[in-house]
């Protein structure tokens, strides 16, 4: 059985993102062009303890998805 974090990285590798409530994540290059070139993960809050930030480990952004997740129950 696939765990969540496992179906969430693997929609981040096909260029989906998730979501849940004012929170998502995101491989930000599907949707932007960066110019360094490297991949970049973004998970973005739109509540209010607004929360934005660039990720170049998916691992790392998946867990800090999961943080906030769990505060806006």
């Amino acid at each position: 059985m696939t765990s969540h974090r496992d179906s969430i990285r693997t929609k981040l590798n096909e260029g989906k993102y998730e979501e849940y409530k004012s929170l998502s994540i995101c491989k930000i290059n599907d949707f932007y062009r960066l110019g360094s070139g490297k991949v970049k993960y973004q998970v973005h809050c739109d509540n209010r303890s607004k929360f934005s930030r660039l990720y170049d480990d998916v691992e790392e952004a998946i867990d800090q998805y999961f943080e906030l997740r769990r505060r806006i129950k």
